[in-house]
């Protein structure tokens, strides 16, 4: 039997996203694996905390920002789980150093929202992540040092195949996703 959160739709989420306006809206493919309703919001969600699979961070540098390139296209989210007791601030530093090289203080931090991911297609029952709900804190941070040359970093497990500077003003001409954008610091 499914249990809330895992194969059926948490109460508490269901709740508080009814409470709660979008700021983008967009269905994607993921993987290959199912197609997402996916929606930004701006409001610190108040929800069980097992529903957060993992934290990303929009990080600029002067008046650029880092851009991803992935097998799936580009991004300006990098991020990604949190480990056994770790902070969603510190996971974000750690993982935005993995992926990026970049490197931020935890107290320069600013939470910009979160993302819901809503799941269309049903996953195996033993599928070992929340589904079909499942959020991503998003915040946002300035960088001022890199641990290496920014420009030759790889990512530490291999996904994030390279990144770039983008002015601001930019980002609108390239294919990252408007649900990303949206959540930009204005």
């Amino acid at each position: 039997m499914d249990s809330p959160g895992y194969g059926s739709r948490h109460p508490e989420l269901i709740t508080l996203l009814d409470t709660l306006t979008p700021v983008a809206v967009t269905r994607i493919s993921w993987i290959g694996l199912t197609d997402l309703d996916v929606a930004a919001y701006r409001d610190w969600p108040a929800c069980p905390d097992f529903l957060v699979t993992s934290v990303r961070c929009i990080v600029r540098v002067d008046d650029r920002v880092v851009v991803c390139h992935t097998p799936d296209g580009p991004h300006i989210v990098p991020g990604g789980r949190r480990e056994p007791g770790e902070s969603h601030t510190a996971t974000a530093v750690r993982e935005v150093r993995e992926e990026t090289g970049w490197l931020l203080d935890e107290r320069d931090l600013t939470f910009a929202g979160f993302f819901h991911y809503r799941m269309l297609d049903p996953l195996p029952k033993d599928h070992p992540f929340p589904h079909p709900d499942i959020l991503q804190l998003v915040y946002t941070a300035r960088a001022t040092r890199h641990s290496a040359d920014w420009s030759s970093w790889s990512d530490s497990e291999g996904w994030e195949q390279h990144h770039d500077l983008v002015p601001t003003a930019d980002l609108p001409t390239l294919p990252v996703p408007t649900y990303q954008l949206s959540l930009l610091p204005t």
